[in-house]
């Protein structure tokens, strides 16, 4: 997976664009959406290069604020800035070949007191159960949903990690490119609460919101992604040498 933006301009990159996410509201008039959302507690620190974190367990994990929001935030954290707080996420996994994943949160809203009704470290999942080639645990694949408003166009899929074991006919799909497409395993949606795992960089399944469903919703197709190591350095090449020329002609 390329890296996003956010991560290499630095966290906390101000924008103008309206937040893609899917609203709760309309998950709970349609509750055959995609969705990926929790709650997490602690102290939001700054390091010296300007970028937010919090601590969860012995790790740290990197926060970033879009739009309109980014303003608000950095007054709550300047004027607070030993205040822990309730914030609401959208988590990120970011995938890059030969090196560890990254966790890392987008914040939503964030509160003194938790006014979503959901524990810490709980978050809601809704998306596909499958295996993805980047990594060996399987993953809800939380895809852009049909009328979700994405003004790049980019409409990236978020491949969280999950550990899950049911009793029921749901596994996770594995593509399998020997055989036919008929003769696939079936995908398989899910929709249930799970609990955010530091230690393990996951999420392990705490329980169903509503039962498995081979009834996938429409979503927008992702970009291609790149994922050989070697296109990341051929990109870096041609920056540089673009670079040596301004640098010349000033």
């Amino acid at each position: 997976m390329s890296v996003p933006e956010e991560l290499v301009t630095g966290i906390l990159k101000p924008t103008k664009s309206k937040e893609s996410s899917i609203s709760e509201l309309e998950v709970k008039e349609n509750p055959i959406l995609f969705q990926a959302i929790g709650t997490l507690k602690g102290r939001p620190e700054q390091d010296e290069e300007g970028h937010f974190f919090i601590r969860l367990g012995e790790k740290c994990y990197k926060l970033f604020v879009t739009g309109y929001k980014y303003q608000a935030w950095l007054k709550q954290i300047s004027s607070n800035p030993d205040q822990t707080l309730f914030l609401r996420v959208y988590p990120k996994f970011l995938m890059i070949p030969r090196k560890e994943p990254q966790i890392y949160f987008q914040v939503a809203a964030w509160e003194e007191q938790n006014s979503w009704g959901e524990e810490s470290g709980m978050f809601k999942f809704r998306g596909v159960w499958q295996f993805v080639p980047q990594i060996r645990t399987p993953v809800i694949s939380v895809y852009r949903n049909q009328n979700a408003n994405d003004p790049k166009g980019k409409f990236k899929a978020s491949h969280l990690p999950v550990l899950m074991r049911r009793q029921d006919e749901a596994i996770p799909f594995r593509f399998n490119p020997k055989i036919s497409k008929d003769s696939m395993p079936s995908r398989w949606f899910i929709q249930g609460i799970f609990k955010f795992i530091p230690s393990r960089n996951c999420w392990g399944w705490d329980k169903d919101l509503e039962a498995p469903t081979q009834k996938i919703p429409r979503y927008k197709r992702p970009i291609k992604l790149i994922n050989d190591e070697n296109q990341h350095t051929k990109e870096n090449a041609k920056l540089d040498i673009k670079t040596d020329k301004i640098k010349k002609l000033n």
